[in-house]
This record gives structure tokens, sequence and C-alpha cells, in this order.
């Protein structure tokens, strides 16, 4: 009994540190992640209003696939429900996410979301994730727009950026 009392202990800090060590892998991941989807977003909106503007027609960038502007919202939006985001990663987050929406446009999102669902022939697991993303969608769209007084952090006039507001394709 003496030598299993003599290992419990040692084998208690080792799984403790281990728990330590995981939990923030996983909190500094989250949060860099928020920070890079929010980076990617923002970027690829720019591009793509660049593009549709009529002072740079002639140039040589790029076209920017729209799916790829709704994939990183999708996950923008299931990304800013996880309990273990840091503050400061989430308002970047939700800042770029409630521009993104505004200019994009909830209900094109959530249409071609359908489309595809209903397009693959997608089994019921994935139909569940597709509800899941939806609803996160949903929600950011709640939180973030129709309840907020004024979005007063915007990356940019969204007035000026009603381009992205086309259908889905």
């Amino acid at each position: 009994m003496n030598k299993l009392r003599v290992l419990l202990l040692p084998l208690a800090l080792v799984f403790g540190t281990i728990a330590i060590f995981e939990t923030g892998s996983r909190y500094g991941a989250t949060n860099m992640r928020a920070y890079a989807i929010s980076k990617q977003l923002h970027s690829l909106t720019q591009i793509r209003i660049s593009i549709q503007n009529e002072e740079n027609e002639n140039a040589q960038v790029p076209v920017v696939p729209i799916d790829q502007i709704d994939n990183l919202i999708a996950s923008g939006s299931i990304l800013r429900e996880i309990w273990h985001l840091s503050a400061h990663a989430k308002e970047t987050l939700n800042n770029t996410l409630a521009f993104v929406l505004q200019a994009r446009g909830c209900e094109n999102i959530i249409n071609r979301l359908k489309q595809v669902r209903e397009s693959e022939g997608t089994t019921d697991d994935e139909q569940e994730q597709f509800d899941t993303i939806i609803a996160a969608i949903k929600l950011a769209q709640i939180e973030l727009i129709d309840n907020a007084e004024s979005i007063t952090k915007t990356v940019d006039d969204v007035t000026e950026n009603d381009s992205i507001k086309e259908s889905a394709q």
C-alpha cells in the first residue's frame, strides 16, 4: 500500500501537467484561429470589393470566389461560440463578422448553404452539421447586427461595399 501511495503523487503531477499544457494549447490555438479567420475575411472581402470597383477593372488581381468568403463566415460564426475564446479575439472576430454579414447578407449565405446541403445528397450527420452552421450564422446575425445599437468598429463603410451582395452561384 505504501508503494502505491509513493507512485500516486508523481503520477498525479504528470497527468495534471499534461492537462494544463493541453488546455493552454487549445486556448492559444483557438485564439489564433479567430485572428486568422478575421484577417482572411477582411482581406478577401477587400480584394473582392476592389475588383468590383470601376477604378480597378484593369487590375490583374485574381477573383476571390464567394464560396470561400461564405466558408470563412461559417467558420467564424461557429468559432465565436466557443467559451475559451479571449475577449480581444472575440471582439476582433465579431467586428469583422458584423461587417461581412452586413455586406454579404445573411440570407445569401444561408441560401447557398442550403443549396449545397440539398445538391450533394448529404447524410444525416452532414445535414445536422449544416443545420448547426446555419443556426450559428443566424445567431451571429441576431447578436451582431439585429440587436446591435450601432457597430462602432466596422472595418470599412458598409454602404459603399454593397457589391458583395450578389447571389450565390
